[in-house]
């Protein structure tokens, strides 16, 4: 029964989409919590090296990472065979539907911008994964953030995902059914300011990259989230 069940939902249009919505969600809760892990980076390297060693002593680890790359598996093919199955549909091409119907430049660029993630994502984890790992979880990330061309990738990525989610987030909503004329403009609105959190991501390795983590305003921002 289950099965079959889960069979329907995947072989209709509806299923995909919902599909997407639940993993994109879920995604977007990781992304939150992995901003909110880089940003202990300004608490200085004590700091950082203590909270990465809590983590990835956590059990279950493992688990957890292969969860997290199901999600990404999953939403990355849903999405692409969404994007399929409009440009299939539409008499005019996906293309020059891109820009009607009030689109914004969020929806217009969600497969690009996808796409620039999905690029940035496997960059940082080979960037990572084949660092030098004698060294401390403070000094390998940092080491990468005085790189310029870590930073501008890095960069590029971090502002796709803001293009992404200003569309995104709102999408999830309208999937799930959350799409009344009271709750909309709230969506919306909370839909660019989750999004432009994100640009705490392309700030923080230029803070590294010129050397600003030990400037006077970082210490008292830091001072003021503790």
């Amino acid at each position: 029964m289950n099965l079959v069940f889960l069979r329907r939902i995947i072989t209709t249009s509806i299923g995909r989409k919902l599909i997407m919505a639940l993993t994109g969600l879920l995604l977007v809760g990781f992304v939150s919590f992995h901003l909110m892990s880089n940003l202990v980076l300004l608490g200085g390297q004590e700091t950082y090296n203590a909270y990465v060693s809590h983590l990835t002593g956590m059990p279950g680890l493992l688990f957890i990472e292969t969860g997290l790359f199901s999600l990404f598996l999953i939403h990355i093919l849903m999405g692409i065979y969404v994007r399929w199955e409009d440009f299939r549909n539409s008499p005019t091409g996906y293309k020059k539907r891109n820009w009607q119907g009030g689109r914004t430049i969020g929806s217009a660029t969600m497969l690009y911008t996808a796409a620039t993630i999905l690029i940035f994502i496997v960059y940082h984890i080979f960037t990572f994964r084949f660092s030098d790992h004698s060294m401390g979880f403070y000094e390998m990330v940092t080491k990468a953030f005085k790189d310029p061309v870590y930073v501008t990738i890095y960069v590029l990525g971090a502002l796709a995902m803001v293009l992404h989610l200003s569309h995104g987030v709102q999408s999830i909503f309208q999937t799930l059914g959350i799409n009344h004329l009271k709750f909309t403009p709230f969506i919306k609105f909370g839909g660019w300011i989750i999004a432009l959190a994100m640009v705490a991501f392309a700030l923080l390795p230029i803070i590294f990259l010129f050397g600003f983590e030990n400037s006077c305003f970082i210490a008292w921002l830091v001072g003021l989230i503790h």
